[in-house]
């Protein structure tokens, strides 16, 4: 779809300058008169790859935050600019933007990271949650009720808790390896096909 995008913002700017061009031509000669010389061809207009920091929505075009835009040429004096995204194009407000640069895909590849850590963590939290709440119930609910007065833990609450822990954190370390292995390397083929597509660009 990006790529579409591009293609279809691309041929925006060619159809402007040519608009411009025959806007621009010199009048026919008169009767008799030398043709004059036909006026040059204007450059397409610039198209340049944005980041979208708000969503918008129009009767041409709408997106959300994160998407990707291409913008085609300068904002108007009302801070509109004429842009392609998600296959449509129209104007689109230019401060809801963000034009796309390294900079930006390493604050995005840091801010996902971060993501990615804290919903690990909070997996982990939860497991280790579930974990606690069986020890509670597991041989204490049936041990009778002299076992739930005892002061102190049994051998066999004690072996089954252990048991639990190394469970635990067996299952935690390689749900989370695995988990954080896929998901950067997810993560590093969006990079790399975001900064191929910036190297396409210039």
């Amino acid at each position: 779809m990006l790529k579409k995008d591009k293609v279809h913002a691309e041929r925006l700017a060619k159809l402007a300058a040519s608009a411009n061009a025959r806007g621009a031509a010199p009048l026919p000669p008169g009767m008799g008169g030398a043709a004059a010389a036909p006026a040059p061809s204007a450059a397409p207009a610039e198209v340049v790859k944005f980041r979208a920091i708000e969503g918008f929505k129009s009767d041409e075009v709408d997106f959300e935050k994160g998407a990707t835009v291409f913008v085609v040429g300068e904002p108007d004096a009302s801070g509109m600019v004429q842009a392609v995204a998600g296959g449509k194009a129209g104007k689109i407000p230019m401060d809801k933007l963000r034009k796309i640069t390294h900079e930006l895909l390493e604050e995005e590849r840091k801010q996902r990271e971060k993501e990615i850590a804290e919903a690990r963590q909070a997996e982990e939290d939860s497991l280790r949650e579930e974990m606690e709440k069986m020890k509670l119930e597991g041989p204490s609910k049936g041990s009778g009720a002299a076992a739930s007065a005892a002061a102190e833990k049994t051998p066999e609450q004690l072996a089954y808790e252990a048991e639990l822990e190394k469970k635990f954190e067996e299952e935690a370390s390689r749900s989370a390896l695995l988990e954080e292995e896929e998901k950067l390397k997810a993560e590093a083929a969006r990079i790399e096909a975001m900064l191929a597509a910036l190297d396409e660009e210039d």
